[in-house]
């Protein structure tokens, strides 16, 4: 069986690692996820609003359940399911900038439009309720592909404009290596079928996939004849594993008055599927003249 050319129309790699924040439009956000392992502790002074000079210690080693999302710029780590309230802590570098290694002063509330740092801290819904202002430290921080988090280390201090005491704390976030993104291909083979008796039109192909995955084909097949124009639905589910191409077929009538016959037809097939991980599509397309023989 022959196979037609690919045209990839998706790279299905975005690397995004520390070394090429710097292009912070183009990054994709983090999406609100349960980091593998996470903490966050809080100390604070009498007169801070948000600990009441009270210690607090949250750990997913303890069962306490963690949410992270954000963007190369800014991060939110939150404990969600503390009995009094949730626990939240908002860090941000400088509007354009990644946020990176490094000691970040001058902070204040606007976490996300602001020439200056970020933070916010809120727990057991007590928050600053005029504003804050405070610094932290990001002792490491490591990206894959997507915005996916590895790992993420910072200490962290916080004043309410309207306090004289403060709150501190550090917070870790780590991840798995980032694994491989989904990669999906497709195929048309160059040979079909007609059945002269339903005039439907059987078309054949490959898929590859990098993970096992649920691959959808589909597409569209059209043939002219004299001037008259046939069209049929391309429309496969094929259960991809790794290693090998898998083979997808379809068949259809013509949904016009006219109907296929035997000869060339030119199929489109569009391959996608949904990285689970990375919370993506990644897709792959292939057009191909397939000879259409009677069965």
């Amino acid at each position: 069986m022959r196979l037609s050319r690919k045209r990839p129309i998706l790279a299905a790699a975005l690397a995004l690692t520390a070394a090429t924040l710097g292009a912070l439009a183009a990054a994709p956000p983090v999406q609100a996820k349960a980091p593998q392992s996470g903490s966050l502790a809080v100390t604070g002074d009498p007169d801070d609003p948000v600990s009441e000079g009270r210690s607090y210690s949250f750990a997913t080693a303890a069962g306490d359940g963690f949410n992270v999302w954000g963007t190369a710029n800014h991060l939110t780590v939150q404990v969600f399911d503390p009995p009094a309230g949730p626990w939240t802590i908002d860090l941000s570098a400088p509007v354009g900038q990644p946020l990176t290694v490094g000691t970040y002063t001058g902070a204040t509330e606007y976490l996300y439009e602001s020439p200056l740092p970020g933070i916010a801290l809120s727990g057991n819904d007590r928050f600053c309720t005029n504003g804050q202002t405070g610094s932290f430290t990001v002792t490491d921080i490591s990206w894959g592909p997507h915005g996916y988090l590895e790992r993420f280390d910072a200490t962290f201090e916080q004043r309410c404009n309207y306090s004289t005491g403060s709150a501190r704390g550090e917070v870790h976030v780590a991840n798995p290596p980032a694994p491989p993104v989904l990669a999906v291909g497709v195929q048309v083979a160059t040979s079909g079928t007609i059945d002269t008796r339903t005039d439907e039109a059987t078309v054949r192909g490959t898929v590859t996939c990098t993970a096992p995955a649920t691959v959808y084909v589909e597409g569209g097949m059209t043939q002219t004849w004299h001037g008259r124009r046939a069209e049929g639905l391309v429309r496969a589910e094929v259960a991809c594993t790794p290693g090998a191409p898998v083979a997808w077929t379809t068949s259809s009538p013509s949904f016009t008055s006219t109907p296929f016959r035997k000869g060339d037809v030119e199929v489109t097939a569009n391959a996608s599927s949904y990285d689970t991980t990375y919370d993506i599509f990644v897709s792959d397309s292939a057009t191909a003249t397939v000879s259409l023989r009677r069965r």
